[in-house]
């Protein structure tokens, strides 16, 4: 390869970081001020810490700029827009979009008001007679990021792209019976799990989002063995029989991964690098409303994580990359495929064959109705409950109904 050629990479990057320092240079702007103190993820009133600001991030040819005011937003692009003539390059204004930071109204009482959004003026900014959008959403490195600031909108898009990875192997590799399991699983944890958990290291899940993704992981799992969820086998006998980890425990090693990357990022004078800086940063003035519970952030989670790997010193362990990897490693430590697999696939299969024919015959030889064909429909096509009355569509309303059965059941015999 010409030597010229490997160069120009190099030389992008060199030419974009002096522009982006020309433009700060020019505008003079504050970007978004954070502290970083000595105790990290445990800050008390008396600490001690310094400031310092964070304006853009830089990969590749993607900007992202960030700031405290919509003023110092605006000269920014207004100045970006002046420099990239000056030294004859083009920004894109398609692509450049602007979006601020769902905000709420805090009484006299330090009490927030839901219902109450702070609206902020809209940004007129006229680029070569091209206005730049404003948006409440956007994509970038592949990750999606909402106004609202929760992962909502990331963990439909994974899912998404997930079941596109997976249904695109269907015919070709899931459901070739000349193909072990064991070559399966391989595929699947090359195509589809990098799919599936990208950008994990950051994420904050909430327990529902937690189970979402392990539904969808045990559903890619119970097809590669041949099962079903009529089959009725145990997520837990899913996990033994394939020999692989909860997808839950994944995402920690991921989490703690990264941790312990950063964690030791640190200069020629063993001070911490501004990665380092930011990801045990927070807003020193920080005031939190009373009347609402407390968003889990990531270091929350961090935390929790570490307690479940049962990791006592964190500060030490993490200082030995070698030695931290293979300790974060033995979580998702995967295991040979169980040689019985396939008389254990066969026994739930013949299980729930022989369940389906019971459930077919009746005293008269006829199949049960369906519980849609029982109830009524009202004028919007919904179907009541018998027991709670809630109503549903016909297409959750069987599943309601047993559920609801079972627990009156209970309710009445506890009494």
């Amino acid at each position: 390869m010409d030597s010229r050629i490997q160069l120009l990479p190099i030389l992008f990057n060199v030419s974009f970081d002096f522009i982006v320092r020309k433009v700060l240079e020019e505008a003079v702007i504050e970007g978004v001020k954070l502290a970083h103190g000595s105790s990290d993820f445990f800050h008390g009133k008396g600490e001690t810490y310094e400031l310092f600001e964070l304006w853009v991030l830089m990969y590749a040819d993607d900007l992202v700029a960030m700031f405290s005011s919509l003023q110092d937003l605006d000269k920014f692009i207004l100045t970006s827009e002046k420099i990239t003539q000056k030294y004859e390059l083009t920004m894109s204004v398609k692509k450049t979009m602007t979006m601020s930071m769902e905000e709420f109204e805090v009484d006299s009482n330090g009490k927030l008001n839901k219902q109450k959004k702070i609206q902020h003026p809209d940004l007129n900014i006229v680029i070569r007679n091209q206005k730049v959008e404003i948006t409440d959403k956007f994509t970038y490195l592949g990750c999606a990021i909402s106004r609202d600031q929760k992962m909502k909108m990331e963990l439909e898009a994974r899912l998404t792209k997930a079941t596109t990875a997976f249904n695109m192997l269907r015919n070709v590799v899931w459901y070739r019976k000349n193909v072990s399991i064991s070559a399966k699983l391989k595929i699947f944890r090359s195509c589809v799990l990098p799919v599936l958990l990208y950008g994990s290291e950051t994420w904050c899940p909430t327990v529902a989002q937690e189970k979402r993704f392990a539904t969808f992981y045990m559903k890619c799992l119970r097809t590669l063995v041949g099962l079903n969820l009529g089959d009725r086998a145990p997520n837990q006998t899913i996990l033994q029989i394939t020999g692989q980890p909860a997808v839950e425990e994944i995402m920690r090693r991921n989490r703690l991964r990264w941790f312990g990357h950063v964690n030791i990022m640190v200069d020629d004078q063993d001070a911490a690098t501004l990665v380092k800086k930011t990801i045990f940063s927070y807003l020193p003035n920080e005031k939190r409303p009373g009347n609402v519970g407390v968003r889990k952030r990531w270091e929350h989670k961090i935390i929790e994580d570490l307690e479940k790997s049962n990791v006592k010193n964190w500060r030490r362990e993490t200082i030995d990359r070698d030695s931290w990897r293979a300790k974060i490693n033995t979580i998702i430590e995967t295991k040979p495929v169980n040689s019985r697999i396939k008389p254990i696939v066969q026994k739930y299969k013949s299980r729930a064959d022989e369940r389906r024919s019971r459930e077919k015959k009746t005293d008269q030889g006829k199949a049960p109705r369906k519980v849609v064909e029982v109830l009524v429909k009202d004028n919007n096509k919904l179907c009541g409950c018998p027991n709670c009355k809630k109503k549903f569509k016909p297409q959750g309303i069987t599943g309601h109904v047993r559920s609801c059965a079972a627990t009156a059941a209970r309710k009445t015999t506890s009494k």
